[in-house]
């Protein structure tokens, strides 16, 4: 499967470097390819490559949204149409508007893209080595359409999580809340604490 990350910071990097490591094709879409942030992110993820956003999306599969919001507008503005891709928004709004996520932002952003909410509940360190964990962490992936939230679901579990079902996109604000319980539990116990289901 060919997946554009736009950005290609922590997240964007582990991300990236995960998905290439099961397989995928992974792209960048960056401002600035050359950057040496963008040529660390290429290290991590052998075979992907960088080009910038417009150029990234074309002909991907996933488009997985990994920028500081403040990007994500002016980089939305050069891009050809989502309508009818799946995109994963695995941002994570700590400040703007409390009572709206950055799902809901970005739907009204990319009208008809097909939103999914993940890998935005456990630190960028772990989407690299979560099939190392004794107890398999959860990942929690929520979207309205059930076909793209599946290929989600699927990615999680390639990836080494437990993929969670958590319900429709609504539930990204909470989500996105969760990663504020994740920073503390961080301090406690270390960034590589994650969720976990227990069915006893």
């Amino acid at each position: 499967m060919r997946i554009a990350i736009l950005g290609a910071g922590s997240v964007g990097d582990g991300l990236g470097a995960a998905l290439a490591s099961v397989g995928h094709s992974v792209v960048f879409g960056v401002r600035d390819p050359d950057s040496d942030k963008c040529r660390a992110a290429l290290a991590a993820a052998p075979g992907s490559s960088a080009t910038l956003p417009a150029e990234a999306v074309a002909g991907a599969d996933v488009v997985a949204f990994a920028l500081r919001w403040d990007a994500v507008p002016d980089t939305i503005a050069g891009l050809p149409s989502l309508a009818g891709r799946i995109v994963i928004d695995v941002m994570n709004r700590l400040g703007g508007d409390p009572a709206r996520s950055t799902s809901q932002d970005l739907a009204d952003l990319v009208p008809g893209a097909r939103i999914v909410k993940a890998f935005n509940t456990i630190g960028f360190e772990n989407l690299t080595t979560a099939r190392e964990r004794v107890v398999p962490a959860a990942m929690f992936v929520a979207g309205d359409d059930p076909d793209a939230k599946r290929v989600v679901l699927d990615l999680a579990a390639e990836l080494g999580f437990r993929p969670e079902d958590a319900g429709p996109l609504a539930n990204a604000k909470p989500l996105e809340g969760m990663v504020k319980v994740w920073l503390a539990l961080a301090q406690q116990h270390g960034r590589t604490v994650g969720f976990a289901i227990s069915d006893g």
